[in-house]
């Protein structure tokens, strides 16, 4: 019996498929969440409906600062992806792995790979190759590609980047003052945190592989998404093409700027200087502001002329409509969390029935739960960030152990939360419905694992 047409490999793959039958779209989600919080607010925190209410608009515009940050990464990464000799890089590659069970292993240990190094990298470069795969490589099965890429990301990004554990390594963070500094070698760059880590890529990949379906079972990209691919890789060539025929001609000096290189190389170059400034200072220190600016002065470098630059930007603006939308819903669930004090309610109730033996798991629990209401991992620190250092202290669980089982909870937890998927759904064209199957499937094996190394080989 061949790989693909194990049983259970195909009972999965029809659960998966099932479970799109009852999810919505993920802006539905959001509504459902706030809803939610706000009736929590009211009958667990015994605050007032409209007190809820002002807590919702208060916290509503939070996230336009992480918004715009999202915003120019897709951008700029779409924008990037549309250059004729960068897709040329992409398909070759491509080209390389011409089997679909290949082409979904490679996309998770090269997404998780990079993820380590910066989630927001493996973000937007998983989503950009799994994006091509699904045109180029035969007999795909699409969905589970993106779900492929999606699951890569969280399950390698517990690296020297992730949030917490850099936050409580750096001097002035706002907990120094009741468990000091803890660097990085004892929490997400830890031996323990590093080998996990890497069997969760191994254990990703092989159960992707192996609910891989054949040819004949899979689900290709619909015909109208390709065509929609296939249309902005032309839009992108024909604006090269009018570009060189309009410096063929006599034109004004505004379009004679507009389609000159000058501009774009002095602004490139000053940035650049800024990067070489900032990593030769810093070390290999990347936040999602450095990111962005090499992400934006690149696309527009490759670009070669302002006019091409804004084409290429105003056509990647599709994918970003999500972030748009969505994200100060999510922003105004957390205001309600955090003034109505819900999320140090939970967590009281938690540690309430807690033991030294019980904590790990009932942290790993908490931080899944208190992150479907707080996506980001700052907003989930500052939430309860203290509440977890004085319990573990209490319990005698060492600081480092506490740290890495509460950061392994809020990341997994993100293959479940509908908020991280919008900026890969929109640069794959795809729905959450299709894809949240194998990403509940992947969820329940990395807390699988993260729980059974917490519980029987602690730090």
């Amino acid at each position: 019996m061949k790989w693909s047409s194990f049983s259970f490999a195909r009972i999965l793959r029809i659960w998966a498929r099932k479970l799109a039958f009852f999810i919505p779209h993920s802006f539905l989600l959001s509504l459902f969440l706030t809803f939610v919080v706000y009736f929590l607010g009211i009958f667990w925190a015994y605050h007032g409906p409209f007190d809820m209410i002002k807590f919702w608009a208060n916290g509503f515009w939070s996230f336009l600062g992480f918004s715009m940050q999202m915003v120019v990464m897709i951008l700029s990464t779409f924008s990037i992806a549309s250059v004729p000799f960068i897709r040329k890089i992409i398909r070759r590659l491509v080209d390389l792995l011409a089997k679909p069970r290949r082409g979904l292993i490679f996309l998770i240990l090269a997404t998780g790979i990079i993820s380590w190094i910066h989630w927001g990298l493996g973000m937007v470069v998983g989503a950009v190759i799994a994006r091509e795969m699904g045109r180029r490589i035969s007999g795909i099965d699409y969905p589970l590609l993106v779900a492929g890429a999606y699951s890569g990301i969280w399950a390698g990004s517990f690296g020297p980047f992730a949030f917490i554990p850099l936050a409580v390594s750096q001097p002035g963070h706002f907990l120094e003052k009741f468990m000091g500094l803890y660097p990085l070698s004892l929490t997400s760059l830890s031996s323990f945190s590093i080998l996990v880590s890497g069997l969760s890529l191994i254990l990703i990949s092989l159960f992707m592989g192996l609910i891989c379906p054949p040819s004949s079972e899979a689900n290709p990209p619909p015909a109208n998404l390709l065509r929609r691919f296939d249309e902005e890789d032309r839009e992108e060539d024909e604006s090269l093409l009018a570009e060189k025929k309009l410096r063929e001609g006599r034109i004004s000096l505004g379009l004679w700027l507009e389609h000159s290189r000058w501009p774009v190389w002095w602004i490139s170059l000053m940035a650049f200087s800024y990067l070489v400034y900032w990593f030769y200072g810093r070390g290999f220190e990347i936040n999602l502001n450095i990111l962005n600016l090499f992400l934006f002065i690149f696309a527009l470098l490759l670009h070669d002329t302002p006019a091409r630059f804004l084409s290429s930007m105003e056509r990647s603006i599709r994918p970003i409509y999500g972030i748009i939308v969505q994200f100060p819903f999510y922003a105004a669930i957390q205001g309600m969390l955090i003034s109505s004090g819900l999320a140090t309610i939970f967590f009281q109730w938690l540690l309430a029935i807690s033991s030294s033996n019980t904590y790990p798991f009932l942290l790993y629990l908490n931080a899944i739960l208190i992150n479907f209401f707080l996506p980001t991992s700052e907003a989930i620190w500052e939430a309860q960030g203290l509440l977890v250092i004085k319990s573990a202290q209490s319990l005698s669980i060492p600081l480092p152990q506490a740290i890495n089982i509460f950061t392994a909870g809020e990341l997994v937890a993100n293959l479940i939360h509908p908020f991280w998927t919008i900026p890969i759904l929109g640069i794959c064209g795809i729905s959450i419905r299709e894809i949240m199957g194998y990403c509940l499937f992947a969820f329940i094996i990395l807390s699988a694992l993260w729980i059974t190394c917490f519980t029987f080989f602690p730090i």
